[in-house]
């Protein structure tokens, strides 16, 4: 029988397919909702669970929460760290998209729990600006907004899978709510968000009526950025949203795009954070323009073929034979970078004087880094490409590097190649440093391995062997 009406649909979802959730909710609310609160109470819960256990120390060592950056290895700092009522939020977070994404979650369900990572990060970014106090409670607010479409989408029931139900026509997507769930996803989610007693701050949100609080201002930006950002940051959708973050923080416009943009950087990290790595190369960073209707599935995300890496080495080793010109050798190396390893972008940048500026570059996303991508990299500058620079030879920026060296990440270098795990080898002809090969993954949250570290290296090394190789000029 098929279930029918918002009462049949909260029950079936808070008892049928979250059934645990519910109890673990409601011993966290009881413990962080009380005048008397024990930290020791709240790290009991936790410990209880591995996967929680090793998520929120994860989490709590993240660049979002960590500015000390010290190694937190147990639940009780983190709680001490974060605050009670933070670490609630992270486990409620973290508990419910373990409930919904199971083995093989449905791709509509992604879209929407990348959706959430994203709104959840602005808003947090900007409940910061008005009261910083509210940030986690905003995140969640945030996050979960959609959790009865997200619940949804997380049954394994195929009757239900109208496509109608996510079309961009709010009209048909209506009636498809009516027709087949004889209710709306917005009442579900508050009828499950009052039930778990997931917070005022998100209950007021899904009603919106006015007046509205500033964390709720900050949850409903959010939310609509987290959709606009889908048509491209330079959409009219965006610059209408953008309008509100404006106003909500009295920053200038040029201010406030760097501000969202960053936050969408932030947000594949946050998801990845999280243990949600499906859900990172859904939310479209501020160096990447989404086209809403032709968004990659998963599937296509780049893959290395260790074919392509030996025939692309071979065709170098015999460069030199072959009277390559060192252009033709340069693109050869990205190709086998690109294709070979499976590093999404990857560029061959100069230096000139005490600028750096990439010559070639390959990878969706890169097109602009023709004319953006120069950095200073005299004396009085620091960040990654300095430092390669001056100790030459290979690195590799992992996940610890990047959140531990936030100083070497500046906002152009932020705003334009982004805040990445990577990889540089620098090029050096004789004595002197000429340049430097960039390449990461930027989907995923943009995790790299040993192996394609020394692959790599590999090909950097084939370049610099067929650099010095070529003819003197005279």
């Amino acid at each position: 029988m098929a279930t029918k009406g918002l009462k049949a649909w909260t029950e079936r979802l808070r008892k049928q397919d979250l059934p645990v959730l519910g109890d673990v909710i409601a011993e966290l609310n009881k413990i962080t909702g009380s005048d008397d609160a024990d930290v020791n109470q709240l790290a009991e819960v936790i410990l209880r669970d591995p996967q929680l256990t090793s998520h929120v120390l994860r989490i709590s060592n993240s660049v979002q929460y960590n500015y000390g950056k010290t190694q937190i290895n147990t639940v009780s700092r983190a709680i001490v760290l974060i605050g009670l009522k933070g670490v609630r939020a992270i486990c409620i977070s973290l508990l419910v998209m373990d409930a919904l994404l199971g083995e093989h979650p449905k791709e509509q369900l992604l879209k929407l729990i990348a959706r959430g990572f994203h709104a959840a990060t602005q808003a947090r970014l900007l409940v910061q600006k008005i009261d910083e106090k509210a940030s986690e409670e905003v995140f969640i607010a945030a996050l979960l907004f959609h959790l009865g479409e997200m619940s949804f989408w997380s049954l394994d029931d195929e009757q239900y899978n109208d496509p109608v139900l996510f079309s961009e026509d709010a009209k048909a997507r209506k009636q498809a709510m009516d027709s087949v769930l004889g209710t709306s996803f917005k009442a579900i989610t508050r009828e499950l968000a009052r039930h778990w007693k997931l917070g005022d701050t998100l209950e007021e949100a899904l009603r919106n009526q006015a007046p509205v609080s500033d964390k709720v201002k900050a949850v409903i930006t959010g939310e609509r950025l987290s959709r606009a950002a889908l048509y491209g940051w330079t959409s009219p959708q965006v610059k209408k949203v953008l309008k509100e973050v404006v106003a909500y923080t009295s920053m200038d416009a040029e201010a406030a795009l760097a501000m969202v943009r960053d936050g969408a950087d932030q947000a594949a990290q946050v998801a990845l954070n999280y243990g949600v790595s499906e859900a990172c190369p859904l939310i479209p960073s501020s160096t990447k323009i989404v086209d809403a209707t032709q968004r990659k599935p998963i599937s296509k995300i780049l893959k290395g073929d260790p074919s392509v890496q030996l025939s692309i080495l071979r065709e170098l080793s015999t460069a030199s034979e072959d009277r390559l010109d060192v252009n033709t050798i340069f693109q050869m190396v990205l190709e086998g970078m690109h294709r070979g390893i499976g590093l999404e972008r990857v560029a061959i940048a100069f230096i000139d004087k005490r600028k750096l500026k990439a010559k070639y570059v390959l990878g969706e996303g890169t097109e602009h880094w023709r004319s953006r991508f120069l950095f200073d990299i005299g004396p009085y500058s620091e960040n990654i490409f300095t430092q390669a620079v001056s100790q030459g030879s290979n690195h590799w920026f992992d996940q610890n590097a990047v959140a531990t060296n936030t100083h070497l990440f500046n906002d152009e270098i932020k705003r334009i190649v982004g805040k990445f795990p990577a990889f540089i080898s620098v090029l050096q002809l004789d004595e002197r440093k000429v340049g430097l090969f960039y390449a990461d993954r930027w989907t995923f949250g943009g995790q790299l391995d040993q192996e394609q570290f020394e692959s790599f290296k590999h090909f950097a090394g084939q370049a610099q062997l067929c650099l010095t190789r070529q003819p003197k000029k005279h």
